[in-house]
This record gives structure tokens, sequence and C-alpha cells, in this order.
């Protein structure tokens, strides 16, 4: 079953970081988009998605439209945090 993972970064290391951990541990079907506040073209977008997820802080990530907690990112390895969310959602 496909998913659709947002992350809304800013270019930080941690940004980075979680950019492509995600990227290597979503199956070949999920859809990646990463909005990035320091590319003015996706500002627009960015702005409007984060409005409709309450994402208030960056970086942030989203699974089918469902704002994945950044204290959850904190404590928890990326990688399997994300692989729990993924198999949750099946």
């Amino acid at each position: 079953m496909s998913k659709t993972i947002e992350i809304f970064t800013d270019s930080s290391r941690f940004s980075n970081e979680l950019e492509l951990q995600i990227k290597h541990i979503a199956c070949s079907r999920c859809t990646v988009i990463i909005y990035d506040a320091s590319h003015p073209d996706s500002q627009e977008m960015m702005e409007t998605k984060a409005a409709k997820y309450g994402v208030t802080v960056l970086p942030a990530v989203t699974l089918d439209g469902h704002v994945i907690p950044l204290d959850q990112l904190n404590k928890e390895s990326i990688p399997t945090l994300v692989q729990k969310l993924l198999q949750k959602e099946n």
C-alpha cells in the first residue's frame, strides 16, 4: 500500500539527515515530498501545507496527512519510528 510522506525542512543538518533516512526506508510505492523553507519557489506551497497540518516547527514529517510529533522524532531513531508508522498504517 502506497503512502505519502511529506517532509518540511529548513536545510539544517538534522533536517537533511531526516530527509535521507526517510527516503532510504520509504517503500518503493511511497511518495516522498520535500518542502524546503530555504527554497523560495516552494515557499507558498510549504506554507499552505504547513497551515493545513498545523506544522509550526521545522523539521516536521507527515504520513498520509498526519503529523509525526517532533518529540517522537527526537526520542526514537528516525528509521524505527517511521517504519512503525508505515506498518501501523498498512
